[in-house]
């Protein structure tokens, strides 16, 4: 005959035990709150590309992708136009600063938050010990740089599809035109993604609005003369290509009609001023606004 003595393996803890585990739990210090810099640093650490991850990502690729029809045309039939330095900055011009770098901003600038948004998540990521603060601007920097991933090898093959026509020699001596382009994507990237951050949090159908405002306003504009030109960022984009450079194809889109073209620093100073009032505008209305599940 056994006793209903309980095994040590199923009995529960005695009332000695369990007064202790929850003087220890009180004891245990609380998950360290991490500072602004230190937030918005592992907030980019754990982002990591993620924004190029399922549909969206295989979407934006393809959509990168589509220029190369150009130079792939010049191997196949002579005269296509797509060759050398020329048909780099003729391919990146018409299809990239004009149209794919546009919307690679818009998605990306706007889905670092806009996905936690829309999937009610945000309020989960707003309890991690991170200020609110770093995380929107830890999620403005991924954003910058998965779209500058992106489009830099994008860049790199474009380059390569057009650049190496004219032999491998001319790959090296024309280097310094793919390095600008760079330069001036990064810059752009910086502002449109600050602002697509903005109507993010200001905006219910950011992408819409953004849509509208990039095709019926920035590239419009950007070929007006007069003044009109200057409220967008891609003439500012253009402007600090034309100077920085000293390329015709540069100077040409930035004053289409012969207008006198702001300097390097009056332009880098637009830029930097549309980023710096969309973030603040942005970290203000994040930082008041409730997030509900």
């Amino acid at each position: 005959m056994t006793t209903s003595r309980p095994s040590s393996t199923t009995s529960s803890p005695e009332p000695a035990e369990t007064a202790g585990a929850g003087a220890d739990a009180l004891a245990r210090p609380a998950p360290r709150r991490r500072r602004l810099l230190d937030g918005i640093a592992a907030t980019v650490r754990v982002s990591g590309l993620s924004l190029l991850r399922g549909r969206r990502g295989v979407a934006l690729a393809l959509l990168c992708a589509v220029p190369l029809v150009a130079p792939a045309i010049e191997l196949v039939r002579a005269g296509a136009g797509a060759k050398g330095a020329l048909g780099f900055l003729d391919t990146i011009t018409k299809f990239y600063f004009a149209r794919v770098n546009l919307v690679v901003a818009l998605f990306l600038g706007c889905g670092a938050l806009g996905e936690e948004i829309e999937g009610r998540t945000l309020p989960y990521l707003l309890t991690r010990p991170v200020p609110r603060s770093a995380l929107l601007l830890g999620r403005w920097l991924s954003a910058i740089v998965t779209a500058t991933v992106l489009l830099s090898a994008s860049f790199a093959l474009v380059y390569a599809a057009t650049v190496a026509q004219m032999g491998f020699e001319a790959l090296w001596v024309d280097l310094p035109v793919l390095g600008w382009a760079l330069l001036g994507v990064v810059v752009s990237l910086v502002a449109y993604s600050a602002f697509f951050m903005l109507l993010t949090i200001v905006v219910k159908w950011p992408l819409l609005v953004g849509l509208g405002l990039l095709f019926l306003w920035e590239e419009w504009a950007a070929a007006m003369p007069g003044r009109a030109a200057r409220y967008t960022v891609l003439h500012h984009v253009y402007t600090l290509l034309a100077h920085w450079s000293r390329d015709d194809t540069y100077v040409r889109l930035a004053s289409p009609f012969g207008d006198k073209m702001l300097s390097a620093s009056e332009s880098l100073q637009v830029l930097a001023w549309i980023a710096a009032v969309s973030l603040a505008l942005a970290l203000w209305r994040f930082r008041k606004k409730t997030y509900l599940v």
